[in-house]
C-alpha cells in the first residue's frame, strides 16, 4: 500500500515504476493519493495510466473540489476504508505532510496493519546533512543522519507527540 499526500507522491513514483517493472514479485497494490485541490494533483497522466492496470487499485481525493472535479473529496485517510487489502500481509509506505502521516498511520493501525509493516518519511529542514546543526532533530534522532525513512514502530512514540 502506498499512501501519499501532496508532493509526497514525487518520491514514491519510482516505487510505483519498480512495482510495475517487477509486477510478478508483488501481490495486491493499492495507491491512495490526496492533494489540496484538483490543480495540485501531481502526475495526472501516470495516475490515469496506473488506474488502467487491472491489478492496481488507485484512489485519488482532494481536500477542496472545484465544479469540474468528479472524484473523491476529503482527506486521504477517508480512502483507507474503501481500499481492499489484507492488513496482516500489507507493507505500507506513507509519505506526505506530518499531520497526514500521523492520521494515516492511526487509520492503518485501526485496520490491523502491524506497525512494523508501516514506513514513513520524515522530511524536515536539513542544513548540514550530518547531524551537527540540529535543524532536523526530532527528539533524540536526526532525520538527516538516521533517516529520512523510518519504520513506524521505531518512531511511533515521537510522531504522536504534537510540536516535537
Amino acid at each position: 500500500m502506498i499512501v501519499a499526500g501532496g508532493i509526497g507522491l514525487a518520491p514514491l513514483r519510482p516505487v510505483m515504476y519498480h512495482i510495475l517493472a517487477e509486477r510478478e514479485q508483488y501481490g495486491k497494490v493499492v495507491l491512495l493519493y490526496g492533494a489540496r485541490t484538483p490543480a495540485d494533483v501531481l502526475y495526472r497522466r501516470q495516475l490515469e495510466q496506473w488506474r488502467s492496470h487491472l491489478d492496481l487499485d488507485v484512489f485519488v481525493t482532494v481536500d477542496q473540489a472545484t465544479d469540474q472535479w468528479r472524484g473523491s473529496v476529503g482527506v486521504v485517510t477517508k480512502l483507507i476504508p474503501r481500499a481492499n487489502f489484507d492488513p496482516g500481509n500489507t507493507l505500507a509506505m506513507v509519505w506526505g505532510p506530518e499531520v497526514m502521516m500521523r492520521f494515516t498511520t492511526m487509520e492503518l493501525e485501526k485496520r490491523g496493519v502491524p506497525t512494523d509493516h508501516i514506513y514513513i518519511s520524515m522530511e524536515r529542514n536539513m542544513k548540514c546533512a550530518v547531524g551537527l546543526c540540529g535543524h532536523c532533530q526530532y527528539g533524540p534522532i536526526f532525520i538527516c543522519k538516521d533517516g529520512p525513512v523510518f519504520r513506524y514502530d521505531h518512531i511511533q512514540h515521537l510522531i504522536n507527540k504534537w510540536e516535537l
